[in-house]
C-alpha cells in the first residue's frame, strides 16, 4: 500500500468524518444531517461554489483550477453516494454498504484538491449523491444537470467491496455490475369458496404458475454476460383457509449483465405473466419500478486507472464483475469513466448489507489515494 503524505495527514479528520456518518445513517432522500455536515465541511475547506439544490439532499461542488484559462483543461467528476441501507420493515438504517466510507474519501479528496488548487489545470466536480439504495438518485441527478455547466468529460466512482481483501483493487473494462429491474405483479381473478374452485378464477394457482414460469426462464449456469436472474421474491393474497381471494400481489426482480438481454427479458416477463393469466381466465398488471442499467466501464479510462492502481496497491484484479447493481450506470451512459472496487475485508468476511459489515481505515486511505491518482493524471 503506497499512500502519499498528504493523504496520511488527513487520517484523524477521516476518523471524525467516518464516525459522524456511521453514527448518523439516513435513508435515501432523507440525508438531511449528512448533507448539512458535508456542506459545512466543504465551507470550512474554503469551497464557495456549492450547489445543494440539485436533487433532494444532493450536493455538487465545483472547483476551477488555478492554472485554468478559458476553455482549458477537462472537467472530471468524482462521485460518492450518501444514503444508508434500510435494514428491515421498521425503517432501521445502517451504513451496511460503505457509503460512509465513500463520503469520507470524497471529503478527503476535496481537502487535498483545494489545498493544491494552483496546480490544477481544469475543473473538478465533487458529487455527493442521495438515494443510491432506493430510487436510483443518479438518474435524477443526471436529469437535473449534474453533468452540465460545466460539461463533464469523465466520471469516476469508488465502491468499497467486501469480496476483496484490503490492499486489493478490482477494475474491469466493460460490464462490471448488472442491471436491476424490480417489478410488481397484480393478479386479478374471481374469488369464492375454496370448496367450489370450479366457480372461481383461482388467483393463488395463477400466481404459483407465474412464479414457476419466471424462475424457469432464468439463465444462471451460463456465461456471466448471458446470465439472467429473475423470479418472485414476495407474494401476498388471501387471509383465511377457505376463501380464494380476488387479488394476489407479487414482487420480483430481474438482473442481467447485458442491456440488450435486459430489454428482451423485461418484454418476456410481461408476455409470460399476461399469457398465463389470460389462459386461466384472469388478468394481470406488471409494473417495473426503479430501473438500474448495466454499469459499463469505458475502455480507455479503465486501462489508465488499472495502471494507476498498480501504484497504490499490491494486487489489481482486472476480470471481476458482479450481479449486484449500482446507479453510477446513469453517469457512465453519458460520459466515459469507471467504477473502481476497493477491497475492505480485513480478517473476517461480511458481505455488503450484512448487519456486521463495517469499513476500516485502510480502504479509506487507499480510496482517497486512488481518487488523487486520477486527479493527478487528468488535472495536474
Amino acid at each position: 500500500m503506497d499512500i502519499e503524505k498528504c493523504v496520511l495527514d488527513l487520517k484523524e479528520q477521516m476518523k471524525i468524518d467516518k464516525e459522524f456518518f456511521w453514527n448518523n445513517p439516513e435513508k435515501g432522500k432523507c440525508e438531511f444531517k449528512t448533507a448539512n455536515y458535508i456542506k459545512n465541511r466543504l465551507q470550512e475547506m474554503g469551497y464557495k461554489d456549492i450547489n445543494n439544490n440539485i436533487y433532494e439532499t444532493g450536493i455538487v461542488v465545483t472547483l476551477k483550477g488555478g492554472k485554468q484559462s478559458k476553455g482549458e483543461g477537462p472537467c472530471i467528476l468524482f462521485r460518492s453516494d450518501m444514503d444508508a441501507v434500510v435494514m428491515d420493515d421498521t425503517g432501521r438504517t445502517k451504513h451496511a454498504c460503505g457509503h460512509d466510507a465513500h463520503m469520507t474519501i470524497l471529503l478527503s479528496l476535496a481537502k487535498i484538491l483545494i489545498d493544491n488548487k494552483d496546480k490544477i489545470k481544469g475543473t473538478v466536480k465533487l458529487v455527493f449523491q442521495p438515494d443510491e439504495e432506493g430510487d436510483a438518485g443518479a438518474k435524477f441527478m443526471v436529469e437535473n444537470g449534474v453533468l452540465e455547466n460545466p460539461k463533464v468529460d469523465k466520471a469516476f466512482a469508488i465502491h468499497v467491496w467486501s469480496e476483496f481483501k484490503e490492499d486489493e483493487i478490482a477494475i474491469k473494462e466493460g460490464t462490471v455490475m448488472a442491471s436491476s429491474d424490480p417489478y410488481d405483479i397484480i393478479v386479478y381473478g374471481k374469488g369464492g369458496h375454496a370448496a367450489m374452485p370450479e366457480k372461481c378464477i383461482d388467483t393463488i394457482f395463477i400466481a404459483n404458475k407465474i412464479g414457476i414460469a419466471l424462475k424457469e426462464m432464468a439463465k444462471i449456469d451460463v456465461d456471466i454476460d448471458e446470465k439472467i436472474i429473475t423470479g418472485i421474491t414476495a407474494i401476498s393474497g388471501g387471509k383465511t383457509n377457505n376463501v380464494i381471494p380476488d387479488i394476489v400481489h407479487m414482487k420480483g426482480i430481474c438482473r442481467t449483465n447485458n442491456n440488450e438481454i435486459r430489454k428482451e427479458t423485461k418484454t418476456k416477463i410481461v408476455e409470460i405473466v399476461e399469457k398465463i393469466t389470460k389462459d386461466m381466465g384472469g388478468r394481470a398488471e406488471v409494473k417495473f419500478l426503479v430501473e438500474y442499467p448495466v454499469v459499463v466501464n469505458s475502455k480507455e479510462e479503465t486501462k489508465i486507472v488499472q495502471n494507476l492502481a498498480k501504484n497504490v496497491v499490491n494486487k489489481v484484479i482486472t476480470n471481476y464483475q458482479t450481479t449486484t447493481s449500482e446507479d453510477f450506470s446513469y453517469y457512465l451512459e453519458k460520459v466515459p469513466g469507471c467504477m473502481i472496487f476497493v477491497g475492505c475485508t480485513k480478517d473476517e468476511f461480511y458481505p455488503q448489507h450484512s448487519k456486521n459489515f463495517k469499513v476500516g481505515e485502510n480502504p479509506i486511505l487507499i480510496g482517497t489515494q486512488m481518487f488523487l491518482e486520477i486527479a493527478k493524471k487528468y488535472l495536474m
